[in-house]
């Protein structure tokens, strides 16, 4: 298992945004925004880092195969709360692969639930690179 100071090192590192808007009839707004952190490596690595973030009380999900074409091991981490968690975790910090500040408002639309306002989707929809 990792100390807070690693886990904070890898999340500016290792980890990939996996952000998606859908359309949804289900949803008051139209759209569904589904937001993950998820992170790609070998087994052992994945499953401390699992371990690590549980000590920080956030869930993951541990995958042996992304999928067919992708059979190589998967670490997601998915919801809000979650994701909140790990945002009050990691300090405002360059990260790796540049994408922690869009990140970080992502989070933050979601839980104040400006997402569901249209100001709050166009926000989403620029943050997407849409409009």
């Amino acid at each position: 298992m990792y100390s807070k100071d690693m886990l904070i090192g890898i999340l500016l590192s290792s980890s990939k945004m996996d952000f998606h808007i859908e359309r949804a009839k289900d949803s008051q707004i139209g759209y569904r925004i589904k937001l993950k952190l998820i992170f790609r490596a070998e087994e052992s690595f994945l499953k401390s880092v699992e371990r690590t973030l549980l000590q920080h009380e956030i869930t993951s999900s541990y995958k042996e195969k992304e999928s067919k074409t992708r059979p190589k091991p998967i670490l997601k981490i998915g919801g809000i709360k979650n994701l909140f968690k790990i945002t009050e975790l990691v300090p405002i910090l360059p990260d790796a692969k540049d994408e922690w500040v869009t990140f970080r408002e992502l989070v933050e639309l979601i839980s104040e639930n400006k997402h569901r306002t249209s100001s709050g989707l166009d926000r989403i929809f620029e943050l997407k690179g849409l409009i």
